[in-house]
């Protein structure tokens, strides 16, 4: 069970810089404040109705109020409008303390970044080192707070330095690249003036402006200076580089933490330190090179990210998890490249009760939404160790008890989807020796890996049991549902030579339902086929020790063995044959009775023997008593 309250953190994915920082002062507040943090979210953000998307969302049916203590939605790049809809209405429905980050949810509070200050810092810049009076502002889309806020700070820069504000150099975006591309549009086809900078509200409209406009002849800086909001790779990545500003994220996330703690409790919960927000300058304004900053950020993290990324594209994982031949096998495949996610410290596989559906016939027929009652902690890996612990769990659990054996400080875990396309598996559970490398995307891909060769596992498990169910149809009778003649050759050869090679008794019992003929004649075949699968029912009652029974002809039969046999026990044998035999004809109420004649053969085989003189000797000792039940019903 989970021994302290947890905050769920409900996002598309943390693959970026923005969540990431935003994560990172979730952590260190909740860690302060003694929460465990749990994060649920997907490998595949896209904004579309197919049954991969669906499975990916699969994972949020796991929050629930039983475990889960209050709520932080990050749901502004959530790309799916219904998922969207969907999760604020389940926020809405779990009735938990919630709080949503730079995102008007309409169904509970809103923590919004404190980002005036910061444009107005930026705006500063175009005008005081590099001496421009005509600056525009790309901001967000009309009305929504992040843009009226950033807005407010080009205003306020503005004001401070004598500038007047006009309209006309207020241009309202997307936060995303085709307002961006229509604005390049514009300045290149000169149906908009340009101005000497351009303070965009996001990084990924300051490049997609910048790119374009290089593409279409304007020069940057030199005709114009561009700046973003997000303190992004890809503006460290982009050429040219991208002056940026590091946004108050790690305080948007300390500051959402506090409020969850104060609903939780009712207390004030001290806010931790926070880095401050800053410009970082590049090429885009003018002021040369990458920084110190993106340099030492880039030795620091993505040196050793993109270093793990390139052994995982040439690791040739996929293929390795593919050839497993069992599940066993395949665990311990996973484990072995568990080397490629950088900085792990934890990782677990919890996989639903019967994952792999092999008995059901109806392939259609599996779990789609939500998770089944009980889960598998199926494999664990904590730092160089490696666990099976094969423990079971509820699934209104979330969090498996072998989840804390490792760790009794507040902890973050990433909780992601197992499944493919729509056939829910499981889900995994990731923690991380930090944070920040939770951002790369190898994990994801890694997941997917797993996704795929579960897939492939249980599709060859599954035509395995349809190829047995059909060799046994193959072997079975069909009236009966004992051994035909082709299981009774297949199953009597072995059974031979387990009396040879062990030195036991080979019992060969031929029986024949006495008076077929005239049961079909006189009551029809129907009745016929009823005397033939009572014997063949009574026969299957009398297999004490392992014995086999067979129909190897219309009215015959054979049951064979290898055991310790006496002659008490064959005695009993034919003494309990004849015993069930009275039973039904005294209790079946039929016009007719049924009987058998049999033939045993019972010894030691030697090595010269053939199992067809054996059973040559039960089949003339059967019509030998044969002729003897005939005789003495005519006399």
């Amino acid at each position: 069970m989970k021994h302290r309250k947890t905050i769920a953190v409900v996002a598309a994915d943390v693959f970026s810089e923005y969540i990431n920082l935003i994560l990172t002062g979730i952590t260190n507040q909740a860690n302060a404040l003694d929460y465990d943090v749990a994060v649920f979210m997907m490998t595949f953000n896209n904004n579309m109705n197919s049954p991969l998307q669906y499975g990916e969302e699969n994972i949020f049916n796991l929050i629930n109020n039983k475990v889960i203590d209050g709520v932080v939605f990050i749901g502004g790049n959530i790309a799916r409008k219904e998922l969207y809809e969907n999760l604020v209405v389940k926020i809405k429905e779990l009735g938990l303390p919630a709080i949503s980050i730079d995102n008007d949810t309409g169904v509970c509070e809103n923590v919004n970044p404190k980002d005036t200050s910061l444009i107005e810092l930026m705006t500063d810049h175009f005008i005081e080192v590099h001496d421009c009076r005509e600056i525009m502002c790309l901001t967000g889309p009309e009305n929504i707070p992040q843009s009226i806020t950033r807005l407010e700070g080009y205003k306020k820069s503005l004001e401070k330095h004598g500038i007047e504000f006009r309209e006309e150099l207020v241009v309202y975006g997307d936060f995303w690249k085709p307002s961006a591309e229509k604005l390049a549009e514009e300045f290149i086809t000169k149906s908009r003036k340009l101005p000497e900078a351009i303070v965009c509200a996001s990084d990924i409209m300051a490049s997609t402006l910048t790119n374009k406009l290089i593409t279409g002849g304007v020069k940057v800086p030199d005709e114009v200076r561009i700046s973003g909001y997000d303190g992004s790779q890809e503006a460290l990545n982009n050429i040219p580089s991208v002056t940026t500003i590091i946004p108050l994220n790690e305080e948007m996330g300390a500051r959402a933490v506090c409020h969850i703690h104060k609903q939780i409790t009712g207390e004030e919960g001290k806010k931790i330190e926070t880095p401050n927000g800053t410009i970082i300058t590049a090429q885009t304004c003018g002021c040369g090179e990458k920084n110190e900053y993106w340099v030492k950020k880039n030795d620091n993290y993505y040196f050793n990210a993109q270093s793990f990324d390139k052994l995982y594209r040439s690791c040739g994982m996929t293929e390795a998890l593919l050839e497993a031949d069992n599940f066993d096998e395949l665990i311990h495949k996973i484990n072995s490249y568990t080397y490629l996610i950088y900085g792990l410290d934890t990782f677990m596989l919890c996989l639903c009760d019967q994952w792999n559906n092999i008995e059901s016939n109806d392939d259609n027929d599996y779990l789609k939404d939500g998770y089944s009652e009980k889960m598998t902690v199926k494999f664990i890996r904590h730092n160089d160790d490696y666990y099976l612990p094969d423990e079971e769990f509820r699934s209104e659990e979330i969090m498996p008890d072998a989840l804390f054996r490792f760790e009794n400080k507040p902890s973050t875990y990433f909780f992601m989807p197992i499944h493919f396309e729509k056939r829910c598996f499981g889900y995994a559970i990731f923690k991380f020796k930090q944070i920040i490398d939770s951002m790369s995307t190898i994990y994801a891909m890694w997941c997917r890996n797993i996704n795929i060769s579960l897939e492939f596992l249980r599709v060859r498990d599954k035509l395995t049991s349809i190829n047995q169910r059909i060799f046994l149809n193959s072997i079975r009778d069909t009236l009966t549902g004992i051994y035909n003649h082709k299981g009774f050759k297949r199953y009597s050869e072995q059974i031979f030579k387990t009396a040879k090679a062990e030195a036991k008794k080979l019992l060969v019992m031929v029986v024949d339902l006495d008076g077929l003929k005239h049961i079909n004649d006189n009551f029809g075949h129907l009745e016929g086929d009823n005397a033939i699968v009572q014997i063949a029912n009574i026969l299957n009652k009398c297999c004490l020790n392992n014995e086999i029974c067979a129909r190897i002809g219309g009215d015959e039969y054979v049951m064979i063995g290898c055991y310790e046999y006496s002659d008490e026990m064959v005695n009993s044998y034919l003494k309990n044959i004849e015993t069930y035999i009275e039973k039904y004809n005294s209790q079946s109420g039929k016009p007719y009775k049924i009987g058998a004649s049999i033939g045993v053969y019972c010894d030691n085989p030697n090595e010269d023997t053939k199992f067809e003189e054996c059973f040559s000797i039960a089949d003339k000792l059967m019509y030998e008593n044969k002729f003897a039940r005939k005789k003495n019903r005519t006399t």
